[in-house]
Parts: C-alpha cells; structure tokens; sequence
C-alpha cells in the first residue's frame, strides 16, 4: 500500500482530534457572561430555541441522544433556570420543555458566540488553507463518519 504509513498517521491525528472534541463537550464553558454550560447543554437550549415547546422525546430525537440523557440534562438546566417543564396543553400524560426567559438569553448569547467563533475559526481556515485544500478536508471528515456508521 503506498500511503500505509501516511494513513496511519492521518488516523492517529483523527484519533486525538476526536479526543480533544471530545473533552471540548464535557469542559463547562462561560459561553454566556457569568454561567457556565457544557455545550451540550448549549445544544439542547439551541435545539428548543425560544418560543417553543417540545416533548422530551422530540429533544432527544432532534439531538440523537437517548431520552434518558435528555432528561438529565433538562433537569440541570431547570435547576439552572434556563428551561422549565410543563403539562403538555393537550396531553396531561406527557410534559413539554420551553426556554425561560434566561435561557432566551443564553440562546441569543449563545447564537452571538456561535457567530464569532465561526468567523475566527473561518479566519484560521482561511489563512493556512486553500479552498480546495478545505474541499479535501471536507471529503475526508464526510469518509469517517461513513467509515464510523457502518
């Protein structure tokens, strides 16, 4: 094989990018001013967005997380006053979670953070690669998810 060793290479890189993003997840960031979230908390007040009411069920489908691992991490958040839970209007069997007014504001901080951050990671992209160089880029992050949900 002519890129055996290259490949290998290429995999341990991968292999340690996946760790850092992983760590990344679980590190509590001051995303808003004064609070600290995990981004997957951010994900999930991200996911309800304001204005809305969504079943657990439908948090964690949206998500692809269990439902058991979307209800703890809405019971954080109500603890934290960025969510609260209520009867579903229609169907008293089943609760709906909505943003409270603090987590309308962590979204739109969130959404402000988001902004910036894309543009700063846009700038490093930029300067040290080419557009065709960030299509290769692409082509392989597209392969490993294939490789990894088969």
């Amino acid at each position: 094989m002519k890129n055996e060793e290259l490949t290998k290479e290429v995999i341990i890189a991968t292999r340690n990018a996946t760790i850092a993003y992983h760590n990344y997840m679980y590190t509590d960031r001051e995303y808003i001013k004064g609070q600290k979230l995990y981004l997957r908390e951010m994900h999930f007040l991200l996911y309800i967005g304001p204005g809305n009411e969504l079943t657990m069920s439908e948090i964690a489908r949206k998500m692809n997380i269990t439902q058991g691992a979307a209800t703890q991490i809405a019971a954080r958040l109500i603890k934290k006053g960025f969510v609260q839970k209520d009867k579903h209007p229609d169907d008293k069997r089943y609760s709906v979670i909505s943003l409270t007014a603090e987590g309308v504001k962590a979204y739109e901080e969130y959404q402000e953070y988001d902004s910036r951050r894309n543009k700063e990671i846009t700038a490093y992209m930029d300067e040290y690669f080419s557009e065709e160089d960030i299509k290769i880029i692409l082509r392989y992050e597209n392969l490993i998810q294939e490789i990894c949900n088969k």
